[in-house]
Formats: structure tokens, sequence, C-alpha cells
């Protein structure tokens, strides 16, 4: 028996994928009594992990009772490569434990790949102690997957400081450390260590445009040209990170120039490719550019299931440019062709059923999502919370939140911010004090959220714990944050420090500006608020709607008639804005409550829409005090025509007829009163300290 041609046929039996054959050689093997021979076992061990039957593989492994290093790499190695790498950590500890074998460099390479792929720093640095004092330096290709190690683990100085300390680096060294500071966005270290490098390959320029992409830079396509210019082939990873680039920018042209190119090079028909032109045709909102490269590619490739990203692509490009019924047809016909449906197509799935605020057709998708497995899958779960707290489902919304194993900052951000429309704004504070436990990123969208619910709370202190945590987080300088401070210690009472805030502030535009006019108007700061107002304008900054509210409120409740009519009418001669309902609120009353009836009559006729009862309501109160017993008849028609069964309304009129001494009048609205209802008592809260 020719052992040596048995086993170069049991590792062809690998390579060919031949299932049955290796079966047969496996039951010759031990029918011929050499079963428990290393050499044999190791072979076999590699033949069932070629095959990718890793359960034999295991079973072959617990039955070989002579064990070597090749075993335990061989093991190891398999599972880390099929997606288990903490299995292989268990090996690895079992192989230490059992003191029967001397770790490799082979071994320790696969091991390190394990520590990288789950992040196990700590491991990670335990077998870089092992390879040191075994002077394994010298081993280029172990001292890489070390580097890959570290830089996986995003310790990049550990990295630099394993990358000196290579006796001989080749490519793959240059490449992993440039490729790990370019997804890190230090582009800076990538660049100098680019032109450092003795040949960049391939990898090494698509490493640095990859960077580039990934802060949303430009210069990835200056290197992208670059690379063209040297004599180097663009293949189809940097066709697509430059189409990506084009897609952000929306650089319509450069994209179809690109797209040119990609034909002459023979990448059209890649899928990969294909898949990148559509998401750039998308994103420069050219639907039907992507929709004809689409259909293109679909011509030459029918089934969905060679090239479901291009679909994905398709998918997310109608979402974007809000076609979302197609999107949904799209669907359709991938869960038609019998395609198994990925997270990125549930995901578009919903996103096109809350466009579409069609819940129904949501709960549908969802439910296709846990038939087939993706209910709890990270982006799939947070699009899904997103679903039921757009529909104002929190509590659905919640009990999915908690379930989650991993959540990501779209499924915080989103139910933070709908808690806050909603008013649970004790639950809002909650989850952020959840999300900085966890040392979760938070952005400056969520602190707004928060800080918005937090000026809502009965107490201050929730808000200066956020402020707190701003200022230790280096957010305290960004535009958003300070204006939404602002808003918070000025609805809180607190509008010196709000002021404060305000001063410190050393960018400051019309969002700003609208922040602390808004605060000094609310806190009886009228004169202030003016103030700040025309100091805005003086710096040639353009007041918005909210802006104009601010000051006229403030105006408002300080009296400041002649002030208010001026800046009322520069909102339409100077600024070219009309003037909403609330404008006409602030005006009317304190027209009004000026006695100035006449220019209310005229300012209500030349209204765009019917006065509402907020307008009448303000009418009303000022006739009590200007004694105007005609209008308030008048007014009583409209309300009562509008809204005849509102106790506010009666209420509201039984005393504008009692201070006008119209005590009939104010006896029937009392009967009214009695008939309808009262209306619900009002509640209030108050925190005291301790």
């Amino acid at each position: 028996m020719d052992l040596h041609r048995i086993v170069s046929v049991i590792r062809q039996c690998g390579r060919l994928r031949a299932f049955r054959p290796g079966r047969s050689l496996h039951a010759h093997i031990i029918k011929f009594g050499v079963f428990n021979d290393v050499f044999f076992a190791n072979n076999l061990l590699a033949m069932y992990v070629d095959l990718s039957l890793l359960k034999d593989a295991r079973r072959l492994f617990d039955e070989t009772l002579d064990r070597n290093v090749v075993t335990w790499t061989t093991m190891m190695s398999a599972y880390t490569n099929s997606g288990s790498p903490d299995t292989a950590l268990k090996f690895y500890v079992q192989m230490l434990e059992s003191k029967s074998e001397t770790p490799s460099g082979f071994l320790y390479s696969a091991v390190l790949k394990a520590c990288g792929l789950v992040g196990d720093l700590e491991s990670g640095k335990l077998i870089h102690g092992r390879v040191f004092r075994a002077h394994l330096g010298f081993d280029t290709a172990l001292m890489n997957t070390l580097l890959d190690m570290y830089v996986k683990c995003e310790r990049l100085s550990d990295a630099q400081k394993v990358f000196e300390d290579i006796l001989c680096p080749n490519p793959t060294s240059w490449n992993t450390m440039i490729s790990g500071y370019g997804k890190e966005g230090l582009m800076e270290e990538a660049v100098n260590l680019f032109y450092q490098m003795p040949e960049p390959d391939t990898v090494s320029w698509n490493s640095i445009i990859a960077g580039f992409v990934c802060i949303e830079s430009l210069v990835s396509l200056e290197f992208v040209c670059l690379m063209h210019r040297k004599g180097l082939k663009l293949d189809g990873f940097t066709f697509s990170c430059a189409l990506k680039t084009c897609g952000c920018f929306k650089l319509v042209v450069t994209a179809k120039q690109i797209h040119c190119y990609v034909n002459k090079s023979g990448f059209g028909s890649c899928c990969f490719t294909a898949s990148a032109l559509v998401d750039s045709y998308s994103n420069c909102n050219e639907l039907d550019e992507a929709i004809k490269m689409f259909d293109e590619y679909g011509h030459c490739n029918a089934c969905v299931l060679d090239c479901l990203p291009l679909w994905n692509s398709m998918l997310s490009g109608c979402v974007v440019n809000e076609q979302n019924s197609v999107a949904i047809n799209l669907v359709s016909q991938i869960h038609s062709s019998g395609a198994r449906i990925d997270s990125y197509t549930f995901g578009s799935a919903l996103k096109a059923c809350i466009n579409l605020h069609n819940f129904r057709l949501g709960l549908q998708v969802q439910g296709l999502a846990v038939i087939s497995g993706y209910e709890l899958d990270y982006v799939v779960g947070s699009i899904t919370v997103d679903l039921y707290a757009n529909n104002r489902k929190i509590r659905d919304a919640l009990r999915l939140f908690h379930r989650l194993p991993e959540k990501d900052i779209v499924a915080w951000s989103s139910l933070i911010s709908w808690c806050t429309k909603m008013g649970q704004n004790t639950l809002v504070f909650s989850l952020f004090m959840d999300l900085v436990n966890l040392d979760l990123e938070v952005d400056q969208f969520i602190i707004s959220s928060v800080l918005k619910a937090c000026s809502s709370l009965v107490g201050l202190g929730s808000g200066k714990q956020v402020h707190s945590f701003c200022v230790r987080r280096g957010y305290e300088s960004e535009r958003i944050i300070v204006t939404s401070l602002i808003d918070m210690y000025a609805k809180c009472g607190e509008i010196e420090d709000g002021l404060a805030l305000f001063y410190c502030s050393t960018v400051r535009d019309t969002v700003c500006y609208t922040g602390i006019i808004m605060g000094c108007g609310q806190n009886g700061r009228a004169m202030e608020a003016v103030g700040f107002f025309k100091e805005m304008i003086g710096l040639g900054l353009k007041p918005n709607e909210i802006t104009f509210l601010g000051v006229l409120c403030a105006c408002r409740h300080a009296g400041f008639v002649q002030e208010a009519w001026t800046i009322y009418k520069s909102m339409k001669t100077e600024y070219k804005m009309e003037p909403c309902i609330e404008h006409y609120h602030c005006i009317v009353e304190l027209l009004s409550q000026a006695g100035s009836f006449k220019e209310v009559e005229e300012l209500i006729a030349q209204m765009p829409f019917e006065p509402d009862q907020t307008i009448w309501n303000s009418l009303l109160g000022a006739c009590g005090t200007h004694k105007k017993t005609e209008l308030v008849n008048f007014i009583a028609e409209h309300l009562l025509a509008t809204l005849p069964e509102d106790p506010s309304i009666l209420v509201t009129l039984s005393n504008a007829y009692a201070t006008l001494e119209m005590w009939d009048s104010s006896s029937k609205m009392r009967e009214e009163i009695k008939k309808v209802g009262t209306k619900e008592a009002g509640r209030s809260w108050i925190q005291i300290r301790s």
C-alpha cells in the first residue's frame, strides 16, 4: 500500500470537494489499521476542513489519540476561518493546559487571527509575549498577523511598534499599517507611510483611497487619478471607492466618466462594480440612470440569487430617492425569486414602510425577518425599533430594543428622539444614562433631544448633568449643543446661565441668536430680546420664522407695540417671508391689548387664512379691558359657530360678559357650561430641594 499516494489522494479530495471519495478513503484507512497514525489523521482533518465539514473534523479530532502541533493548528485555523474564532481560542487554551505541544509560528498566527476577529486584546498581548520569548521575531508572516491583530483591536501605537521591529517588512506589513491608519481616519499618518513604502502596490493605493472615502474627502479621487497616471491597473475595489465619493458629493459627471472607464476595463459585468454604479447614481439623485444600469445588468444576469447586492443597491436607491412604492415592489420580486433575503434587504424594506407610513406592511416585513432569522440582527432590529417608535408604539419599541443583543446608535437615537416628541421625558433621561454607562458614542443630535426633554422635567439637576457630560466630552462648543443648552436653561427659568453660555460662545449663528431671543422673551427680558434681534441684524445674519416669532412673543409680553409692528412689517418687506398664524397671534394680541381695534380688523381682513380660536380669544380678552360690548357679541357668534360645545370657550365668554357687566349673557353661558360639562382641572408639579 502506497501511503504517500493515499495521502496525496486525500488532499486532492479536499481540494476538489469530493465528499464521497474522501469518506471512502477514510473508511479504508480505518480498515488498514493506520488510523492512529498522526500523519494520516492530520491529512484527514485537513480534508474535512477543506470540505467545510467542521463537525466531522471535530469528531475525528476527538477520536485522534496521538496529536501534534499540526493537529491543533489545523483545528484552530478551521474555526477561525469559518467564523468561530472564539472556539479557536478555546482550543488554544485546551492545548496549553494539556502541555502536550510547543506552539509553532503557524499556530500563533492562527490564534492571533482569532484574537483580532473577536477583539481579544488581552490574549493577543499574552501571545505577543510568548512569540517574543520564543525568538520568532524573524518570522515576517507571523509578525504581520501580530500587526493585524493590534490594528483590528484599534491599538495602532502597539501596531506601529511591532511594524518598526520587523526586520524585513514586506508589502503586507506596509499595507496592514496603511489600512489601519486609514480605517481610523488618520490619513496624515497613512499618507506619510505610503510615501515611505519602497514600491506601493494596488492594495496600498486602494487602502489610501478607501481611507479618504471613509472621511468623505475628495482627495480619494485625486489618488485614483494618480494611481491611473502611474500605470497601475484600477480594480473593482478602486472603482467602488471612487464611485462612492462621487455619490457622496453628487458628482454626476465624474461618475459617468468612471462608468465609461469601467466598461472599457471590462468590469461592467462585475456585480460588485454594477452595485457601486447603482449606488453612485442613486445618491446623485439620478435614479433613471441607476435603473438603466440595473436593467442592463439584469438582462445579462436575470437571477436575483447571482447578485443580491445589486438588487439591494437598487432597493436602497429607491428609498433614498423617495420611490418607496417601487422599493416595496422590488422586495416582492426578491422574495418571489426564492433568494435568501439578507439584513440589507430587510433594512431598506422597513425604511420604505416607515416613509410610506404603512405600519401594517412594516409588520409583515418584520414577520418575514423573524422567519428568516433576522429579527434581532442589529441593523434590522434598529430599524424595526424606529418603525414602532414612528407609529408611537413606544412600549413595543422598548420591548424589542431591550431584546436586541447589539444596539447601534440608530436604535438609541430613534428611541430617544421619539420619546422626546411624545413627552416621555423621564424615560429619555434614563435611556441617555444607559447610553453613557455603556460607554457608547453619543452624537450632538442625541444630546439635543435629551436637553429638550430635560427642559420639560421638574428639576434642573438632569439638565446640569447633561451639560457636565458635554463639557467632559468636548461638545460644549458645538453650535447645536450651545443652542440646546441655552434653550434648556431658559425654559427652566435660569436665563442668567443661558446668557452666560451665549456670551461664551465663539460662533453665533442665526440658530444661536434665535435661542437666546426666545429664552429672554420667555423670562420677561423683552428689552434684551429686541436688543439681540437688532444685534444679529447688524451682524448681517438673516432671521428665520422662529426668530421673528421669538422677538414678537417677547414684545407681546412686554407690550412693545411699536417695536413689534416695525419688526412684523420688516418680515414681509425686507425678508420676503409670509407670516404664519403664530406671528398673527402675537400681533393681534398686542394690538388688541393696546386698544388698536381698527388695525386689528384690517390685519385680520388681510390674513391669508381664517382666524382661529387663539385670535378670537385674544380679541375677547381685550374687549373686556376696553369695554367693547358690540365686538364681544360679534366674536361670540364666530366662536360658538365653530366650537359650540367647548367648555373653555364658554367659560371665556362668560368671564368676558361678566367683566362688561352683561350679566344675562354671562348667566346663559354658565347654563351652557352645566349642560356641556366643566373643563378638566389643570395640574402642576413642583420639586422641593431637600
